[in-house]
């Protein structure tokens, strides 16, 4: 057994508490927190900094890992989005270096679980060594309602790869531009009926918005530019949100990803329609794409749950989850430590459904260990905090 401790611990489900220590299993189980002062020195695995649970980055493309520094900044979501689907395709070689690397950068900088895009079965070996505990979300698209059997189909053929390799998967869609309300309904349906968490980017742009309100502006202009036809589509005349939203399950997990640009309105409005809707936020990706942020100070206000992403390496310069709650505490001084660290711990569990085991230092679980060095210990400021993984 291990009794360790450090300035502060955060357990995520109660206050943060001093002069307290650990007591670990040797295969990283809880067995319970008790008082320094029942241990002598020579018993205490001592660290300087704050304890806090392992990290969950709910949103991560780890196949676009080999697009690192391939792109421009600030370039805004439809350049970016042409760039990376002329540049994805790559020697499976490199492609799979790129992904170990990354992998073992997550696995570095504390990360214990990750929500994972997939549209291919390119990360699924790595994935299923098992270091990270990955669900992998297949993600499907297509706008064209007369082609949603086909790529059901498509989407299932992964998911009994993902199966095979042993790995957690669901289906996914890519975001309110690229999925028709049809294939919404068909892959609701396949989640509902499995009983797994969906996810969708939502709310990414006022491009996106446009797109459905008007059938107009830069979305119509990436369609063009791919020389896909939108024969088929006919803008709602709402935004995406109000357009997509009712057509998930409301009993199922519903991750919506980005959020760049979603109002009070969107907020209360969703959060009223959809019990079980988590909003991930994914700074550095945000700034290096669009260069905004959502408002998450007025979010955090409006919705009940709030989890921490990455995104992939094609829009970020490293996956580190402590990097983007620094970013957000940059930019939002109010928002306090204690607040983003349950973001970015045990809500992000919960919407994985692994809460049993990763999210806090509840007595039983198997969460991990880090420690945040360089914490503020009076005002929990993470400004000048790095990492270190202990279990």
């Amino acid at each position: 057994m291990r009794h360790i401790t450090a300035d502060i611990i955060f357990p995520i489900t109660s206050q943060p508490m001093k002069e307290k220590v650990l007591l670990i299993s040797d295969d990283g189980q809880i067995i319970g927190i008790k008082d320094v002062h029942e241990f002598t020195e020579g018993e205490l695995e001592r660290y300087q900094g704050a304890l806090i649970p392992g990290l969950i980055n709910t949103h991560c493309h780890l196949e676009l890992s080999h697009l690192k520094n391939k792109f421009p900044e600030k370039t805004g979501l439809v350049e970016f989005l042409l760039q990376v689907t002329k540049l994805r395709e790559a020697d499976i070689a490199e492609k799979q270096i790129a992904m170990e690397k990354a992998d073992a950068e997550m696995y570095k900088n504390g990360i214990v679980a990750v929500g994972d895009i997939s549209n291919t079965i390119d990360s699924f070996p790595i994935k299923s060594k098992r270091n990270i505990h990955y669900h992998t979300f297949v993600e499907l698209l297509s706008i064209d309602p007369f082609k949603v059997f086909a790529v059901m189909q498509n989407g299932e053929k992964l998911l009994a790869s993902a199966r095979g390799f042993g790995i957690h998967a669901s289906l996914a869609a890519h975001a309110p531009y690229s999925v028709s309300i049809e294939l919404v309904k068909m892959i609701s349906r396949n989640c509902y009926e499995n009983g797994k968490p969906t996810t969708i980017h939502m709310l990414e742009s006022n491009d996106e918005n446009e797109f459905y309100l008007q059938g107009s502006g830069m979305i119509r202009k990436l369609y063009r530019e791919l020389n896909i036809p939108l024969n088929e589509f006919k803008p709602p005349r709402k935004t995406s949100l109000e357009s997509l939203l009712p057509y998930f399950n409301r009993n199922i997990k519903t991750l919506l990803v980005h959020n760049t640009i979603a109002t009070t309105w969107d907020a209360d409005w969703a959060e009223d329609l959809h019990p079980n809707l988590f909003w991930c936020f994914c700074p550095n990706a945000n700034l290096y794409i669009e260069d905004r942020l959502p408002d998450i100070l007025m979010l955090m206000d409006h919705v009940q749950y709030i989890t921490i992403g990455t995104d992939s390496l094609a829009s970020n310069h490293q996956l580190s989850i402590l990097e983007e709650l620094k970013t957000i505490q940059k930019i939002f001084p109010e928002i306090k430590t204690p607040d983003m660290l349950r973001w970015a711990t045990l809500y992000g569990a919960k919407f994985l459904g692994i809460d049993d085991t990763f999210g806090s230092f509840d007595i039983g679980k198997r969460p991990g260990i880090n420690v945040i060095e360089g914490i503020d210990l009076i005002n929990y400021s993470l400004s000048v905090s790095h990492i270190k993984r202990i279990i």
